[in-house]
């Protein structure tokens, strides 16, 4: 204890000691600085978080900065990247001589107010969320907001998307620069395999999810969903199953997560996610909300591609996952996140999101990346048409950030959404019409199978 305490003494007379008393230069002084800022975070001496604005030209290099100075970003435009950080992340990056602009601060453990990042999609719905708050940032549809959270509500009756940006500070790091893309030649075993994903077979799924009546975060619904779900992935081959929990505004959720370790070397990881909650907002829906295309389809998608891969001896990892409570800022999915960007040991090489992927058929699919995904982009493009026909609307480096893809952008992971149709929204987007008798199976079939292919492709050992 007596050591403990002398430490402790040693280390508060080390941060008040100016460093040029301290007559250090070169390697031993860039290490002693590197001590002092690791103890004040340590110790928790700074208090005050701070959202910035970090002027950097959008590329995977200047995110790697962010990286390694913020550990994370919730936001990337033209003009630079939104991060939070606290007061000593915040002077190291004033110190590199970084362009910052700070845009907002509060104390860390205030819990009366929070950022909430707001997409509008057109001018009627700015003008709803300008009648209520007004925006600390603004850039084309993506508003940044300081609210209570019981303001939430607001957002929530007016069907406004949103996300929380998290406070949590996680690890420096330098995220990979580059993936080698994998060559891209038919596969007629992966080609086998894709028809045992069938759209009646997928349409069953959602229906039974759809009979939970509401998969909303607060419905009893939701959680029979889980426990379905969750049985589901327990009777595949291979799988540590498991429904860890978190909290949305004190009530406990959970996330159905099944993991497939990979034979040759678990420690590189693809993730396969697709949110099971739904939502018909605050509208008069005698407790519905059927969730069929949003996100039946999507939790259908990966529950029967781990159905198929799930039998196959892949070199490496996959987590499947269907994610909850996307509807109300993405938090399962930043779960998720939050966790593997703790963990040590591993890397994510790459994330497939699922959302909305059975409304029309005109045999296309959007696919949305940023600028670190660019090239899994490409890779699904090519391997879609490859396989399945399936064409794809490209939108590369792209801020559309409302789907638990972005979870993973934040994290410094490449990550993909496929959505139906973009920017088109489906005519029972969010109401209760959105049903199994109002989805086009075909398309669901063939954005499955997609998917399944490009993970095979991906979780492949590289050809000679």
């Amino acid at each position: 204890m007596a050591r403990r305490w002398l430490a402790s003494l040693l280390a508060i007379g080390f941060l008040a000691l100016p460093l040029a008393g301290l007559a250090l230069s070169g390697e031993p002084k860039a290490e002693f600085d590197e001590f002092v800022r690791t103890l004040r975070e340590d110790r928790r001496l700074d208090r005050i978080g701070y959202v910035v604005e970090v002027k950097l030209p959008l590329s995977k290099a200047n995110e790697t900065k962010i990286f390694a100075y913020a550990g994370k970003y919730f936001y990337a435009s033209p003009d630079g990247y939104l991060t939070h950080v606290n007061h000593a992340r915040l002077d190291r990056m004033q110190k590199a001589k970084l362009d910052v602009r700070i845009i907002d601060k509060k104390r860390l453990d205030d819990a009366r107010e929070a950022w909430y990042l707001v997409w509008v999609g057109n001018e009627a719905e700015d003008r709803v969320l300008r009648d209520r708050f007004e925006p600390l940032f603004a850039h084309s549809h993506t508003r940044l907001i300081r609210i209570r959270p019981e303001d939430e509500d607001y957002l929530q009756f007016h069907g406004l998307r949103y996300s929380l940006v998290e406070e949590e500070l996680l690890p420096l790091k330098t995220p990979p620069m580059t993936f080698k893309s994998p060559r891209i030649d038919l596969d007629p075993k992966i080609a086998e395999l894709l028809p045992l994903i069938t759209k009646e077979d997928m349409a069953a799924t959602v229906k039974r999810l759809e009979d939970c009546v509401s998969r909303q975060v607060r419905a009893k619904g939701n959680a029979e969903a889980v426990e379905w779900l969750a049985a589901q992935f327990q009777q595949m081959p291979g799988l540590e199953v498991s429904t860890p929990t978190f909290s949305y505004s004190t009530k406990p959720l959970s996330n159905v997560v099944a993991i497939q370790k990979g034979v040759k070397d678990p420690s590189i990881v693809f993730v396969v996610i697709g949110h099971l909650d739904s939502t018909v907002g605050w509208s008069s829906s005698g407790g519905q909300a059927p969730g069929a295309d949003d996100n039946g389809s999507g939790a259908a998608g990966v529950l029967h591609i781990a159905s198929v891969a799930s039998t196959l001896a892949l070199p490496y990892t996959v987590i499947y996952c269907c994610a909850n409570a996307e509807e109300v800022g993405l938090v399962g999915s930043k779960a998720l996140a939050r966790q593997l960007a703790a963990a040590s040991g591993q890397t994510v090489k790459a994330v497939l999101n699922l959302d909305m992927i059975a409304d029309r058929d005109d045999n296309q699919v959007a696919v949305i990346g940023n600028t670190r995904s660019n090239w899994l982009i490409d890779v699904f493009k090519d391997v879609a048409r490859l396989y399945t026909g399936l064409e794809s609307k490209c939108l590369y480096n792209s801020d559309i950030w409302y789907s638990d893809h972005s979870s993973f952008w934040n994290i410094g992971v490449p990550a993909i959404l496929t959505i139906e149709g973009y920017p088109e929204m489906s005519p029972h987007y969010h109401k209760v019409t959105d049903t199994v008798a109002n989805l086009s199976p075909a398309l669901m079939e063939r954005v499955a199978r997609a998917n399944l292919a490009t993970l095979l492709t991906l979780n492949a050992e590289p050809r000679r």
